[in-house]
This record gives structure tokens, C-alpha cells and sequence, in this order.
């Protein structure tokens, strides 16, 4: 995931195609290359960790990324590169845009050249037949075959991986100039490296991982992009309303679903924003997602208490903070005097207490 063209590395990685491992050359250092194939055959057993745990991971992962744990690599195409880089895409769309009128103009030019030689030949002159005649193929300086008003052959583009100068995608691929002629060879290695061969060895040892602590055939049934629900759980704001929350919440020791405290409650989580969702659930279960299904799936069920002051010389509610037991999602909510004053202390217990264990 992060990139090791250069062994120098940045402490965190976000994209917002999902993550998606840096390609590996042929001639990478047997060093580097082994802490890699280590490091993704831990990233293997953790999710299979998590998904046997029923816990969901806080990161998105490239449809890319899931069609290689589904072994399904050998159908990945151009398409794809989509998911993992969309700049490089939308350039390698172009691209074959031009190849295919390319092809189209060889096709036409040739066919063209059979007909004008066949009637030549019919006249049995020697001189005529040794001197066939053959139009250009295509011109180079068709409009059509130009990349932003630029010929292919003018772009100074090398056999090389983009990104990844040291990796050549054939045999003296740096010094191996892209032309209009060999772009098609171009565009279909650069697919075959970012997709396939690139990656190949931190998938292999993430399988690898992976079948150690869960049998991936199991996860046959699903397909690539819902595999990102079973994994990472659910982002969906749909399942805030009210009617869900009536139906998968649990109150006890002083509250019911009619309770003053439970109804404010309700009313400041169904109008909260995506980041307050978050800190709400990273708060209140100790994961920012729930998990597919929503408040309905948590085990055990998101459980509101009333909490009472620990110092019986001040009984005033309104002076405490919530407080949670993440281990089966608790809350420890104070019968406040009103929805303002639970907002504000709410806010500040999930905004003091994330990551920390002061309102646990």
C-alpha cells in the first residue's frame, strides 16, 4: 500500500479509489521484497481475524484488491485500472481510443491495397506486377491520432511503469521510445504490470495469510465489491431513522424507549452528520461502522442506561459526562434537564474520550 519504489515511506496512505498495493519490479532487492511479502501476510491474517470476529475494518480497499483475494485476477482488464488509479485510466482510455482508429485505418488502407493489386495483377503485365503499388498505411498526422494535439512519438514516453521509473515493462524498456506503432504493446503492459505482475507476489503471501486463519473459498458466494460491506461494515446514513433505532436499541436500570433522556437521544443521533455518526460509533462501540444491517446487527445491541452520580453529596446530572462500555456497546447516559445540555456533553465525551479509556 505504501510505496517502496524508493524504500522511503510516509506515515499514512488515503485514496479515494481504496487501497491498493505499490507494484514490485522483477529485480526488486530480495530484502525489501521479503519484509513486503511479510507485511501483507499479516494484513492476510488480520482480516481474516476480523471477519471471524465479526469486527469491522476501518478501511477501504481497492474492488481491485477483493477481486485478487477472490481469485480472480486472470480476468482483471483496462477497466479495472479504474479502481485503482482514475487519472491513469481516463489517459489510457485515450489511448486506446487511438489504437482502435489506428487498427481501423490498417484495416481499411489494406484492404484497399488488395483491390488495387488485384486488378493489376488481372492485366498480366509483368512491369505491373513487379511494381504493385501500396498506399501509407496510416498518417501520423491525422488529428485523430494525436493525444491532445500531441503525436504519440512527441509525448517521450518510455517502456518504463509509470510512477515506477525502475521498473521496465520489457527488456530495455528505458531506453525503448512509445510510438504510435508499439502503443498497443504499451497500454497492454502497463495494464498487465499495474493489475497483475506488479502485484502478484504481496497478493500470493496475502492469500497466503489469509487461508492460515479463514479458507477464502468460503467467501466464493460474494462478489468483489460486496465483500467491502463484510469486511468494513456498512456507511450508510439510511440506517438513522427513528423506526431503526426503536427496534435495535435496548434500554435498562431506570430507562425505557419512552423515557425524556432516550427520545433527545434519538433525535441528536438521527440528525447527525457523517463525521458525528462516526465519532459516535467509534465512541459508543469502539468502531467507527456498524455492520452490514446496521443498529439491527450489533451484538449485543446498543444498550442505553441511566447513569447515576457516582458522589451521592451531588445528585445534579447535569454536571456529568456519558460514559460507555465498549466491550458490548453501553451507554451510561445522565437524565439531563435538557436536549442542549446532553448535546453539548455528549459532544465533548465523544470528542474527549475517543481513543481512551477516561469515560469507560
Amino acid at each position: 500500500m505504501q510505496n517502496y519504489k524508493d524504500a522511503t515511506f510516509s506515515d499514512y496512505v488515503d485514496t479515494r479509489n481504496g487501497l491498493y498495493p505499490a507494484s514490485l519490479g522483477r529485480n526488486a532487492k530480495a530484502s525489501i521484497v521479503t519484509k513486503i511479502r511479510q507485511k501483507f501476510k499479516f494484513l492476510g491474517k488480520f482480516m481474516a481475524k476480523a471477519l471471524m470476529d465479526s469486527r469491522m475494518i476501518d478501511m477501504q480497499f481497492s474492488i481491485v484488491f477483493y477481486k485478487w483475494l477472490l481469485g480472480q485476477e486472470e480476468t482483471l482488464n483496462l477497466e479495472d485500472l479504474i479502481h485503482v488509479d482514475i487519472n491513469l485510466y481516463e489517459q489510457f482510455k485515450k489511448f486506446q481510443s487511438i489504437i482502435n482508429l489506428r487498427n481501423k485505418l490498417i484495416k481499411q488502407n489494406d484492404l484497399t491495397n488488395k483491390l488495387n493489386n488485384k486488378k493489376n495483377l488481372k492485366t498480366k503485365d509483368d512491369y505491373q506486377i513487379e511494381n504493385l503499388t501500396y498506399t501509407n498505411i496510416f498518417d501520423e498526422n491525422d488529428d485523430r491520432l494525436l493525444f491532445d494535439g500531441c503525436k504519440i512519438n512527441d509525448l517521450s514516453l518510455v517502456f518504463t511503469l509509470p510512477g515506477y521509473s525502475n521498473i521496465e515493462l520489457k527488456k530495455g524498456g528505458k531506453d525503448c521510445l512509445v510510438t504510435i506503432e508499439n502503443l498497443e504493446q504499451y497500454v497492454n503492459l502497463v495494464v498487465y504490470w499495474t493489475l497483475i505482475e506488479g502485484v502478484r507476489r504481496q497478493f500470493e503471501s496475502f492469500r497466503d495469510g489469509f487461508n492460515s486463519i479463514f479458507p477464502i473459498q468460503h467467501l466464493k458466494c460474494f462478489y468483489p465489491d460486496e465483500l467491502h460491506q463484510v469486511f468494513c461494515g456498512s456507511g450508510s446514513t439510511d440506517l438513522w431513522d427513528l423506526k431503526v433505532l426503536l427496534e435495535s436499541t435496548r434500554c435498562d436500570h431506570g430507562y425505557n424507549l419512552n423515557s425524556r433522556a432516550v427520545k433527545w437521544l434519538f433525535d441528536i443521533m438521527i440528525n447527525f452528520d457523517i463525521d458525528e455518526q462516526r465519532a459516535f460509533l467509534q465512541f459508543v462501540t469502539g468502531s467507527p461502522r456498524l455492520p452490514v444491517g446496521g443498529f439491527r446487527m450489533l451484538h449485543p445491541p446498543l444498550t442505553i442506561v441511566r447513569k447515576t452520580a457516582e458522589n451521592n453529596s451531588d445528585n445534579n446530572p447535569d454536571l456529568f459526562l456519558p460514559s460507555v462500555m465498549t466491550c458490548v456497546n453501553y451507554l451510561k447516559l445522565p437524565d439531563y434537564s435538557s436536549k442542549e445540555i446532553m448535546k453539548a456533553k455528549l459532544t465533548t465525551a465523544i470528542r474527549d474520550g475517543q481513543y481512551a479509556f477516561l469515560l469507560s
